[in-house]
């Protein structure tokens, strides 16, 4: 079952990241294990508080997988000369920190909320998703071709200090 976030679930979503950071590191990737100590406590409170924050809730009543939903990015509105949208529209969500704990790994639990979007987006009429992910996180990249997402280039983010380029992507929503 897929609900928003509550503040009680704050505990879990970071076993969550937890499990994705060191399996990020595992995969040779800096994501989420930079200087910065993203993403934490305080970005999911403010998450939560957004209602932009939904998790999955397995059959045991475990959060098994987190996910974000944001409208509009800023660097992905910025000129980048790597990046090439397949829409011109400023009405698309955005996905961040999606994260799955590691014994619910490969069930399906991260393509279920990347799908749930969808919805989202037709809900609120919106044109696209756009995702972007670190180079080496081959699991995302995998999954978000497996369900229809288009490369779109790469991006530099501004305030990521370690390894800040990002591969895009982006899904047409009719």
């Amino acid at each position: 079952m897929i609900r928003k976030a509550r503040y009680e679930d704050i505990d879990d979503i970071m076993k969550c990241i937890d499990d994705a950071r060191i399996f990020l590191k595992n995969s040779g990737s800096t994501q989420w294990n930079g200087p910065l100590g993203y993403p934490n406590v305080k970005i999911f409170d403010e998450d939560i508080k957004h209602e932009n924050c939904y998790v999955y809730i397995d059959d045991l009543n475990h959060v098994v997988a987190v996910i974000v939903y944001e409208y509009n990015e800023l660097e992905y509105e910025k000129e980048n000369p790597d990046a090439k949208w397949i829409s011109n529209t400023n009405k698309y969500l955005t996905i961040h920190r999606i994260a799955v704990r590691d014994y619910a790994r490969g069930k399906g639990y991260a393509k279920a909320l990347m799908l749930y979007a969808e919805e989202i987006c037709k809900e609120r009429k919106l044109d696209s998703i756009r995702i972007d992910t670190h180079p080496k996180n081959n699991v995302l990249k995998n999954l978000v071709l497996s369900i229809g997402y288009t490369c779109c280039g790469s991006i530099i983010y501004s305030r990521i200090p370690v390894e800040p380029e990002r591969i895009i992507f982006e899904k047409i929503i009719k």
